[in-house]
Formats: structure tokens, C-alpha cells, sequence
């Protein structure tokens, strides 16, 4: 018996990404993105996470097939629904309702959580040195 520590108080569980980023493993999918949206947080090469299971709504950046090529695109409901280039505002694809409900093949999934890396720039600020 004894007193509880007070520095116990600070513990916190650890992080686990897979609790985190993965709500329905079924339904996720890991992608690397080739291109990148700085405007959005994806940068080329982020890992992606993708999951099939969440529905869509106006602005979500998804995971496209248009041409047989998965493309990042983002969702457009309104006034009419699209897809768009996430680097432009030109419409890739008009979508009719039955695109975006859930038997469709249009959209793969929704980008749910991009994981960049962060390289060190030390030097930056000092070009000359």
C-alpha cells in the first residue's frame, strides 16, 4: 500500500496510428499519391489513407478512376456534381447521382488522413553559406 505517484497522472496510452487513421480495415486502403496538392496537404509521395466505406461529401478529396487511372480528385455536389483536379478548378468528370452512391465505380474512396514527410532544410534561409 502507499500513495499514488502524482507523475502518474501525465501517463497517456500510446499513439497507434492503425487506431487512428483505420476505422474500417476492410474497408481502408494505403495509396501513395504521385502528384501532390500542397493546397489540400498532400505532397508527392504522401502515404495516403483511402476508405471505401465513407460516403462522400461536397469537397472531399477522393480517389477517382477516370480513364481506368485512379486520380486524386476533389468531390463537387454543388451546383451540379463533378470531379474536380485538385490543382485546378476545370471539372475532370460530370457525375450523375448513381456515380456517387456507394455501388459505384467511379469513386474508389475518400482520402481520410495524408502522412508526409518533413525533410530538413537547414541551409534554406542561407543560400550563399
Amino acid at each position: 500500500m502507499g500513495f499514488p505517484s502524482p507523475a502518474n497522472d501525465d501517463i497517456e496510452d500510446r499513439i497507434s496510428l492503425d487506431q487512428l487513421c483505420i476505422l474500417r480495415p476492410s474497408s481502408t486502403y494505403f495509396m501513395k499519391a504521385v502528384d501532390g496538392s500542397p493546397q489540400h496537404g498532400i505532397l508527392p509521395d504522401s502515404l495516403l489513407v483511402v476508405d471505401r466505406a465513407r460516403t462522400p461529401v461536397d469537397g472531399s478529396v477522393v480517389v477517382a478512376d477516370v480513364g481506368g487511372e485512379h486520380m486524386l480528385c476533389m468531390l463537387q455536389l454543388y451546383p451540379s456534381p463533378a470531379l474536380k483536379k485538385l490543382d485546378m478548378q476545370k471539372a475532370v468528370r460530370r457525375l450523375t447521382e448513381d456515380s456517387i452512391s456507394d455501388e459505384a465505380a467511379v469513386i474508389f474512396g475518400v482520402v481520410s488522413y495524408s502522412a508526409n514527410s518533413t525533410p530538413c532544410f537547414e541551409f534554406e534561409d542561407r543560400p550563399c553559406m
